[in-house]
């Protein structure tokens, strides 16, 4: 059997949905391929800032999500190792809030309905088991669903799969600047939070502990630990009491759910590793966790995915009418575009996901933005609204270390090894931004049609 689309985005969630929806407001055929079967929930921060609150009311959703009893909220309590400060995001014309959390499996079928109400064809507990290709390029999925195999045909294959995306293993895309996770992360949520104390995102991380938390839907409070590698052990010997003790620690928490009551699934990632990949080809794309995977630690996949997934839809309708090579040339653009765009906030993400202490210097140059009343601008950062390059930059470096150097029992010498570490880093992150450090594919498979074990399929 076999159907034929303009486009055929793998991925349902929430990079792959939205694209779908604004491909078939263009007049698009659009086919939505996912494994899963919703409502299905998914590893996810579950949290999603102010550009993403707007794209929501921009495709239609909003309302929706509001309805599922989640609330926009604006101050943040930040704690760096022994600094404390709260204060609001800046907000926009416009903007409904700073953040926003609701939970993926209440989140992911208001995308995915959007899409379906826009004319997309959704195929759901589905496996993609191989590309088709058409002189040497793209040109369909192979497809499985109740044991029946099924071909889906169109210009372009677009991956929105995830970090294991079957679209990228199968069309051979390299991963590039790869880093290890030094963390591991559990996500759970409780009832019974106190509401007159809950209204923040607390951001805490100190002495190899970090802790999230905020409300989310429904009435329920989310709170994510992400302890460094060496907490592992206290997890395996009881991951519920190590979990409560993680939680108990962040002082602002601890108030919150004084009366409060884990409920549900627990969701947990005990290892993952961090990177970019090649993301178009002849006749495909990847966008989101399919191309790019950052540290969870920011919180910032959701937005992630609602922006490329924004930038990318004007391009693939601007040229999929196109010659199959100028189709190419315009999703190698969007590609380079999304590197640029992550860069800063993936080595960022890759800070704060670090299991060494933050540096006193950074800590120090924090202090310095509060006193001279520009905290905000770090809200600005989490938004993707500011560069950390432009927020944090050198001079404000070289201030906070001598600062820092003033301070009774301060060590010169290691502040000084910070601050020349901080230099180096930059300066070698800054090359791998311009020439990056590819990991060799153990296959590529780059013509006739390549199959994927059901396993591993999206």
């Amino acid at each position: 059997m076999e159907d034929t689309f303009d486009v055929v985005v793998v991925g349902a969630r929430c990079a792959g949905s939205p694209l779908a929806t604004l491909l078939a407001r263009q007049g698009l055929d659009v086919a939505i391929v996912e494994r899963a079967t919703f409502p299905k929930d998914t590893l996810s921060t579950h949290i999603f800032q102010a550009p993403a609150i707007n794209f929501l009311r921009r495709l239609g959703v909003l309302d929706a999500v509001l309805e599922t009893g989640a609330r926009p909220y604006s101050e943040v309590r930040l704690r760096q190792e022994d600094l404390q400060i709260r204060f609001e995001i800046d907000q926009r014309p416009g903007d409904a809030g700073g953040f926003m959390s609701v939970r993926r499996f209440v989140l992911d079928p208001i995308l995915l309905n959007a899409a379906t109400d826009a004319g997309a064809d959704a195929f759901t507990a589905t496996n993609v088991t191989g590309l088709v290709y058409d002189g040497g390029r793209v040109a369909g999925v192979k497809v499985r669903s109740n044991g029946q195999d099924r071909r889906l045909m169109a210009k372009l294959v677009v991956g929105a799969d995830g970090r294991n995306s079957s679209v990228g293993q199968l069309a051979g895309a390299r991963k590039y600047n790869v880093l290890p996770g030094e963390r591991f992360g559990y996500w759970g949520y409780f009832e019974n939070a106190d509401p007159e104390l809950m209204g923040s995102l607390v951001f805490h991380r100190w002495d190899g502990r970090f802790v999230i938390a905020m409300p989310t839907d429904a009435g329920l409070y989310l709170v994510i630990v992400l302890p460094a590698l060496r907490f592992l052990p206290e997890f395996r010997a009881d991951r519920e009491a190590a979990y409560m003790a993680h939680m108990r620690a962040c002082e602002p928490v601890a108030e919150v759910l004084r009366d409060g009551q884990r409920v549900g699934k627990m969701l947990g990632m005990v290892k993952f590793e961090t990177f970019f990949r090649e993301s178009a080809g002849p006749g495909w794309a990847l966008v989101r966790d399919a191309g790019h995977f950052k540290d969870p630690a920011p919180g910032q996949g959701i937005s992630d995915a609602f922006r490329q997934a924004e930038a990318l839809a004007p391009v693939i309708t601007g040229a999929i009418g196109s010659a199959p090579g100028a189709l190419d040339a315009a999703l190698g653009n969007w590609a380079q575009w999304r590197d640029r765009d992550a860069a800063e906030i993936y080595w960022l993400a890759a800070d704060f996901g670090a299991a060494t202490p933050t540096p006193k210097v950074i800590v120090e140059a924090t202090r310095l933005l509060e006193r001279e009343g520009r905290v905000s601008d770090l809200g600005n950062v989490l938004q993707h609204r500011r560069r950390p390059s432009t927020v944090v930059t050198p001079p404000v470096l070289v201030k906070a270390a001598r600062v820092a150097m003033r301070r009774p029992g301060a060590d010169r010498r290691e502040i000084m090894r910070e601050l020349r570490e901080l230099i180096v880093t930059d300066t070698r992150r800054r090359r791998l931004n311009r020439k990056p450090e590819y990991v060799p594919n153990a296959e590529h498979r780059d013509a006739g049609e390549t199959e994927v074990p059901d396993e591993v399929a999206a």
